[in-house]
Parts: structure tokens; sequence; C-alpha cells
């Protein structure tokens, strides 16, 4: 059951990219459990609350690799507009899409399409999280105005939100498609 589950995973045919999906999905779950014991005063001390803090700070930097790591790859892969075709203002395969989850049907993913769209939007706002993060910290070490590193830090939490909404979404979203093609192929 286990193979057959791993099997029916995205990316049967990219299996260090499957395991980058994975790794990036356990340590934002990870930093979004964590965040909530941070403490940017705590930095300079020897604290559990200074602990956790370099724990997100650091995972927040593996983060930012993998993220680097996984939109090259999809740009080297697939090319930009697979996965942004909007910007060219073309929906037609988005519609699709719709239309087919409208009639019970689960779309395939492809270019332009719903699920290409959706992981593309996603890596964006993870990329965006984890580099300005990543700039507060680089702020905050160099001592720069307060003024800034708190407008930082305030869209760093701010675009968070967004990265926590998809999270949950993209999650349950995964498991209903795998539970459903776990459905195709045992009836």
């Amino acid at each position: 059951m286990k193979k057959r589950l791993w099997h029916m995973t995205p990316y049967d045919d990219a299996p260090l990219f499957r395991v980058m999906h994975i790794a990036v999905a356990v340590l934002i779950l990870f930093q979004i459990i964590n965040s909530n014991f941070t403490e940017r005063e705590s930095l300079g001390q020897h604290t559990l609350d200074a602990f956790i803090t370099w724990v997100h700070i650091s995972s927040g930097i593996l983060l930012i690799v993998l993220g680097v790591f996984l939109f090259s790859w999809m740009l080297v892969k697939r090319g930009f507009f697979y996965y942004f075709s909007w910007v060219k203002f073309d929906f037609k395969d988005i519609v699709q899409d719709v239309f087919l989850l409208k009639h019970g049907k689960l779309p395939e993913a492809h270019h332009g399409g719903l699920a290409a769209t959706v992981q593309g939007a996603g890596v964006l706002a993870l990329l965006i999280v984890a580099m300005s993060g990543g700039l507060w910290f680089l702020l905050e070490s160099i001592n720069a105005p307060l003024s800034l590193t708190k407008m930082i830090i305030h869209w760093h939490k701010f675009m968070t939100a967004f990265v926590e909404i998809y999270f949950f979404s993209h999650g349950a979203m995964g498991v209903l498609h795998l539970f459903l093609r776990y459905r195709q192929t045992t009836v």
C-alpha cells in the first residue's frame, strides 16, 4: 500500500523533485510551528527562545536554498509560462480545469492549467516569505535602522499568512487528490 501510494504522488518521473517537495512541506510546517516561539530580542542570549529563533532562522535559510532549487528546476524543465501563463492573460487552461472540477473530474497537470498555476504561485510565495525573512536577518545583523527592520519583518509576517493558507489548502487538495486517485485504481 505504501509503495503504491508513493507512486501515486506527483513527480513519479522526477524522484528528486518529489523528495524536495516533501522536504519543503515539512520545513514549512516546522516554520509555522516554531515561529510562535521566536523572539527578536533573544538573539544575543542563551535561552530556549534564542535557540528556537536560531533554528527558525537556519531552517528559513535552508528554505531559501530549496526554494531557489525548486524554482530553477521548474523553469529549466518546463519553462516560465508553463506555471505563469496568466501573465500573458492566457486563462483558457485554468477555465478548462475548473470546468472539469465542476463536473467531478480531476484535471491532469498541464501547461497553464490549474495545478501548474497553483504550484508556481506556491513556490513564488515561499521565496518571497523566505527571502524577506532572510533580508530582515541580514538587516538586523548589520544594525540597520529599526524602522526598516520593523517594516521588513512586518511584510515577512504578512506574507507568511498567504503561505500558511496555501500550505494547508494545497496539502488538503493533495490528500484529496491522492484519495481520489487511490479510489480510481482500486475500483
